[in-house]
């Protein structure tokens, strides 16, 4: 069974950056740009992704619907949006995120963010590190 990271990026030129940065780290993620496929990534239980990078500041795409089907298969999510819509990160922790972080510290710590994210139990709260979350600079 080979280890997959999906990821909800409808911006190609930033799902090319991502896949790039964490390939540096040798983590692999396909990145998806439609929910369709995003919740099809989920159909095989031999290929099911062990964890889901949904970008919440993603429009005309139900990033909610997104996570909500990531949980729906015991896939933890890591979202990442803008610092300033406290209500899309609201969303985004009530949907089921496991954590949820600003761009820039996503772009800062992206290998960081995936292994740290991967490695924490299941728990009934998203994660709320202060140092983590929607606090950086954009």
């Amino acid at each position: 069974m080979t280890e997959v990271i999906i990821a909800l990026e409808k911006d190609l030129f930033f799902a090319v950056k991502m896949r790039d940065t964490l390939r540096h780290h040798d983590i692999a993620v396909t990145t998806v740009r439609n929910l369709a496929t995003f919740e099809q990534s989920f159909a095989s239980e031999q290929d099911r992704p062990i964890l889901a990078i949904v970008n919440i500041s993603t429009p005309g795409i139900d990033w909610e619907a997104a996570i909500r089907s990531a949980n729906a298969h015991n896939v933890p999510v890591l979202a990442f949006g803008s610092h300033i819509d406290i209500e899309a990160q609201q969303r985004a922790r009530q949907a089921g995120a496991r954590r949820v972080v600003a761009n820039s510290k996503f772009v800062k710590d992206m290998p960081g963010l995936v292994q740290r994210t991967l490695q924490t139990p299941v728990q009934t709260q998203p994660i709320s590190d202060e140092d983590e979350d929607m606090h950086d600079d954009e």
